[in-house]
């Protein structure tokens, strides 16, 4: 069996259930369910996020992500590790913008939040725990194209497995260039591997945030 580390876009999957009721996702079963239990051995899972904040048109979404972390943290072998979500000011023209003459009247400066050093975070450890020799096998979870560069290094130079896991149904044909093997998440899947309604950890019991909700058919 190879020593398998899994490293999880966290950004880039949650994006990817948006619009979905399945973000209440069990990470460790999700994970274990696209690997071959007889030919893998998960020593950890590593979730690479950034705190978010909330903002006027929702005052909960910090909240709902304070409680899955503590879903998150009953997992025994999974790690998480923050990055950094910063707002800033861009300038930009409108996009219903067509009179050229016009063009300078309809720059706007508008507020973005970003999510910063997750990918670095992501590049680091792959190649760390490939170089110290923690894995045999890397998982990648996203369908992040910047990730390319540290799989193909430790693909061919360490000689280390690499499979990618896209949460989305158009895998990047970068990362499919870097790994051995790939995969795109189904529905099926995501809906076999979400956290029970209620949990109970060392503080006591907690439940799926309302908006997480799966509609009972």
């Amino acid at each position: 069996m190879k020593k398998t580390i899994i490293y999880i876009d966290g950004f880039n999957l949650y994006y990817s259930l948006k619009n979905t009721s399945f973000k209440w996702l069990n990470l460790q079963k999700f994970s274990a369910t696209h690997l071959h239990p007889r030919q893998h051995s998960i020593v950890q899972i590593k979730y690479f996020t950034a705190r978010v904040q909330s903002i006027s048109t929702d005052l909960l979404k910090d909240t709902r992500q304070d409680i899955y972390l503590r879903a998150l943290k009953t997992l025994p072998d999974l790690e998480i590790i923050f990055g950094q979500f910063k707002k800033r000011q861009v300038r930009g023209v409108l996009c219903d913008s067509k009179d050229r003459n016009q063009l300078k009247k309809d720059i706007v400066k508008v507020q973005k939040w970003e999510e910063k050093m997750s990918d670095v975070h992501i590049a680091t450890h792959v190649v760390a725990d490939a170089y110290q020799n923690k894995c045999e096998c890397a998982v990648l979870i996203s369908n992040d194209a910047d990730l390319t560069p540290p799989l193909l290094h430790i693909k061919h130079r360490l000689k280390k497995l690499v499979i990618v896991i896209s949460p989305y149904k158009k895998i990047s044909a970068e990362l499919k260039k870097s790994s051995h093997f790939y995969k795109a998440v189904s529905p099926t899947i995501l809906e076999q591997c979400q956290f029970p309604e209620k949990m109970r950890d060392t503080k006591g019991e907690f439940f799926c945030p309302p908006r997480w909700k799966r509609v009972k058919q």
